[in-house]
This record gives C-alpha cells, structure tokens and sequence, in this order.
C-alpha cells in the first residue's frame, strides 16, 4: 500500500506594502475612520467632558480596532498570508488572549493620566505606541498578561530580535505612523482631518502587520512556532523527499533481491540522471546497507567519478574503500584519471594498499592511456616504500623496463631502481 503523499505548503514572502489596500483593509479604513474622526471631533469641539460622553462607542470601537489588531500580528507571525475578516465571532474566538490584550491597552491608556504637563503626556503618548506593539508580541508568545507587563521583557524581546533589513523595514514604518499620528491627533487639519484620519488608521494596520513579519522572521530566536514560512515548507519539502526516496529504494531492494540487478541498477542509473544526481548520495548510503551490496558496488564508480570532479577526496576515498571491501579487494575504476587522482591523495596504508591493487591492472583496464608508466611508477613506489614489498617493487621496475623501454631516461625510474637494487644487495 503507497504511503500518504507528504504536502508540502509552498511559502509566499508576507505582504507589508499591499496589505493596507486589500478590500476588507479598506472596508476597515473607511468604517473606523470615520468612528475616529467623530470621537476625535467632538473631544477637540466639547473638551475633554467629550470623552465622557462618548465612552460607550469609544471603548466599543477601540475594543474591535485594537482586537482586530492584535488577530493580525497573530495570524502574520503565524505565516498567515491572509487574515479573517472582522467580525464578533473573530473576536469571541481569540476572546482569552484578547481579554489580556484589553488589560494591556487599558495599561498603556491610564499612563496617559499620570502627568498634568502636555510635555510629559505626549512623552508617554509616542513611548507606549512605540512599546505598546512590543507588548503585544509577548501576550502572542507567552499569553503571560504578567509579562507582558513587564518592561524587562520589552527590552528582551526587542533585543532577540535581528537588526535586519525586515526589522529596521518595521522601524521605518512605525516611525513615521508616529509622526503621523503627532499630526492626526494634536494639529487641527479642517477639511483634510477625516482623510488623514483614514491614513493614520491605514499605516497603523501596517505597523502591526510588519510587526507580525518581524515576529514571524525571528521566530526561532524568540521561540514561537509558525504555521507557515520558509522553514516549514523546507521541512515538508525535506520530509516529501524522504519518504520518496524510501519508496524508491525499497523497490530497488525487491529488484536485487529477486536477482534483477541488471534491472535496478538502470532504474537507479536513470533515477539519478534525471534528478542531475542530486539524490546519490543518500541512495548510495541506502544501497550500501543491503546484504547484497553489488549495486552500491557498481553504483560507487560513477559516485567516485562525480566526488573527484567536486574535488571531495575524503568522500570519494571512504566510497572506495566500501567497495574495494565489498567486491572481495578488488575494484576497477571507470577512468584513469580518476585513478591516477586517487592515487595522489592515498594518504593511509590501507589508501596506498588499494590503490597498488587498482594500479597494477591499470594497463588492462585502460589501455594506451598516456598516463600508465606513471601509474605503474606510483604502483612501484608504495609497494616498496610504503608497503614494505620491495620484491613487488623489483617486478613492477623490471616490467616497467622491459615493456616501456624509453622509461630508463625518466629520473623517477632511476632513482626509484637505484633504491630497489640497494635494497636487493
């Protein structure tokens, strides 16, 4: 029975700068823009009895804006590319952590109550918006009403965050929601107050979405987990690979156990040319656990070829080392020149002892090749020197000088004979 198929989430950069100008967004701007323009209308016409008079459709109106606030920078730092539409039912939902986020404006609004000077008034203004979203970050991580009003905590988070393109993005966009604000609220505009209104809301729905971008950009470091993102979709891509390749070696398994390794190893060779052979090496760690490893044998030739041109010499040596074992310690090469590069990196005994093997059929298996006094010079060397052999060495010289007659003139052959025949006195 096939496995389940894996799915995989494809991952969409979050949007900051279209986010304000989607329908409901705008639906939104307009609605609470108005509701804001009134109330700020009638605080600037009455005074500040206005407020009083208004407190119902204040505390309800600020009770959705804030609330749907607050489900933004949820669903953004969760990797949520759209959020749900306002509504009582949204908000009854996240009704646990919106009572905490009600607490946390409640919190920064009586701040305001604490000076008599318009100085220090407008001090706690610009730092509690500037905090406030920082706040709300850790009701998201923590749903700690205790931390959240903790400026100790503030100061971590703010400080666990990367100082990123992302990050100072955000900065960049709350600074001037600042300063538009300073505007909205404190300078009378006449006919321009309901649309400035309507701007001011607008970027304060983009602060909170490029809160949640930021949220969601560090969520490791903070240490929330996310629905959606990059990370994840690499780990569903990651796991969907896995569990394909599983299935496709465990038919390659019943094929060679069948006794149909002609059959899976080209299925295996076509597997591998058509992914550019970017699953070889797991396959090949797969294949070579089976009890019969002849097709990670012959599979290993190529694998050797394709490491020596990406220059990982350590790999291909302990890939060879496999197979040379496994094939009873004996093994052919498909190209010389991988031989004779194998030969200058065999850095060990059991290096040097595979590679005398491999070296001394290197007439045989590559024929003509211009390289093969070479290569049997080197087979000379470590058998004598570095095996302890020097009689091999000996009928490895005196094939050399009775075969490649012109070899006499080549001073590693000289010096390599003069030691033998010392040795041999």
């Amino acid at each position: 029975m096939a496995t389940k198929p894996v799915w995989v989430d494809k991952f969409e950069d979050l949007e900051i700068a279209s986010f304000p100008f989607r329908i409901g967004n705008i639906a939104n701007t307009i609605f609470f823009g108005l509701i804001f323009s009134y109330l700020l209308g009638v605080i600037r016409t009455v005074g500040p009895g206005g407020f009083v008079y208004t407190i119902t459709l204040t505390y309800v109106s600020l009770t959705f804006f804030f609330g749907y606030l607050f489900v933004i920078v949820d669903y953004t730092s969760r990797g949520y590319q759209e959020i749900p539409k306002l509504s009582a039912n949204l908000l009854i939902t996240e009704r646990p952590r919106l009572i905490k986020e009600l607490i946390l404006i409640s919190f920064f609004f009586s701040l305001f109550f604490l000076f008599d000077s318009p100085y220090w008034n407008l001090i706690v203004i610009f730092t509690s918006l500037i905090f406030f979203p920082i706040a709300t970050s850790v009701v998201l991580m923590e749903e700690s009403l205790v931390s959240a009003l903790n400026p100790l905590k503030w100061i971590k988070v703010t400080l666990d965050i990367k100082a990123d393109t992302i990050f100072m993005q955000h900065l960049v966009i709350q600074v001037s929601t600042l300063l538009l604000g300073y505007l909205v609220l404190f300078v009378e505009l006449g006919l321009l107050n309901l649309l400035s209104m309507a701007i001011f809301v607008m970027a304060i729905l983009t602060v909170f979405r490029s809160l949640g971008v930021v949220l969601h950009h560090n969520s490791e470091t903070l240490g929330f987990p996310v629905l959606f993102g990059k990370q994840v979709e690499e780990r569903q891509v990651e796991l969907a690979r896995e569990q394909e390749l599983s299935e496709f070696s465990t038919q390659l398994y019943k094929l060679a156990n069948k006794g149909q390794q002609v059959k899976a190893w080209e299925m295996l060779k076509k597997r591998l040319q058509d992914d550019n052979y970017v699953s070889e090496a797991d396959l090949f760690s797969r294949t070579r656990n089976w009890e019969n490893p002849l097709l990670a044998v012959k599979a290993g030739q190529g694998f050797i070829e394709r490491l020596i041109e990406s220059k990982d010499f350590r790999t291909a040596w302990n890939i060879l080392e496999f197979c040379f074992e496994a094939n009873q310690g004996d093994y052919k090469l498909l190209s010389g020149e991988t031989v004779l590069a194998l030969s200058s990196r065999a850095e060990t005994r059991n290096h040097k002892s595979i590679m005398v093997t491999i070296l001394t059929h290197f007439e045989k298996d590559f024929p003509n090749h211009p390289q093969t006094t070479a290569a049997l010079l080197t087979a000379a060397r470590f058998t004598a020197h570095d095996l302890d052999n020097f009689e091999g060495g000996r009928e490895i010289i005196a094939h050399l000088q009775s075969t490649y007659p012109e070899i006499r003139g080549d001073k590693t052959f000289q010096a390599l004979s003069t030691i033998l025949m010392e040795q041999d006195s």
